[in-house]
Formats: C-alpha cells, sequence, structure tokens
C-alpha cells in the first residue's frame, strides 16, 4: 500500500517546492533611464539607470561602479551616487555649477553624489567633461 502512496505525496511536494523556487527569485532589474554621451574623440558611454536604483556604466566611467540613482518626481531632482574608489570630480563639479553647465544643480563630494534638476525640456547632464543625453537604448559597447 505504501508503493501507492509514496508518489501521491513527492510529486505534490516536488511541485510547491519548484514553485516556490520561481517566487522567491527576483525578476532581473530593467533600464528605466538610458543617457549616452555619445562617439566623438571618445568611444560612446552610456549611464543606464536600472528598475533596481543600481547604475551601470557602459563603454566607459566602470570605474565609478557600483552607482546608484534616485529621481524625485516631484522636484525633478536627479540623483547619481557614483561607487568605485575613483576620485570623484570635484573639481570639474565646482565648475559645472557655477556656470549651470549640465543641469547639475548640487554636489556633495562625500556622499560622492551628484544631483541634476532634469525636466522633460533637460537637453543634457554634465559627468565630468562628458555631456549625456536621453536614449532610448545604450549603443555603447
Amino acid at each position: 500500500m505504501r508503493a501507492y502512496l509514496y508518489p501521491a505525496y513527492i510529486y505534490p511536494a516536488l511541485l510547491l517546492a519548484a514553485l516556490g523556487g520561481c517566487a522567491l527569485r527576483t525578476p532581473a532589474p530593467k533600464p528605466v533611464q538610458v543617457w549616452e554621451s555619445p562617439a566623438a574623440d571618445y568611444p560612446a558611454i552610456c549611464m543606464v539607470m536600472q528598475s533596481d536604483g543600481t547604475l551601470a556604466f557602459k563603454g566607459g566611467f566602470q570605474f565609478y561602479q557600483p552607482g546608484k540613482w534616485r529621481h524625485d518626481g516631484a522636484t525633478g531632482m536627479l540623483t547619481v551616487t557614483l561607487g568605485g574608489n575613483a576620485d570623484f570630480p570635484s573639481d570639474i563639479a565646482k565648475v559645472q555649477l557655477r556656470s549651470k553647465i549640465g543641469a547639475l544643480a548640487a554636489y556633495n563630494e562625500q556622499r560622492r553624489e551628484l544631483t541634476y534638476k532634469v525636466g522633460a525640456a533637460t537637453p543634457f547632464i554634465a559627468l565630468g567633461n562628458f555631456y549625456f543625453y536621453r536614449k532610448d537604448a545604450c549603443g555603447a559597447t
């Protein structure tokens, strides 16, 4: 009699374990925003802002990974936190802030944050000496 009951208990348990494993997996983050510095003297560089709040650099600036981002829809402020251990570009940020270049509104060297005032009409944001424009997808390799 046990031989017949064994499969009746094991198959539902395996099915539940398999379904439970699927439920525990988190979906891969998806790009929410892409900003690209087009190829010119240097290859194209992208800032890919993912749905989980991470910021990935492609084509360059990998030394600032892993980065983070957040956007306040009410104020339009986009905050980029640079990761890695490369020097924070504070000298360039000072010039950009003073000259109002690239929508830079503030920076915090200690927290490694750059804050941009971004609206629908914002043509580009600046990071270092590179200008990043909105794109639908990253063209950097």
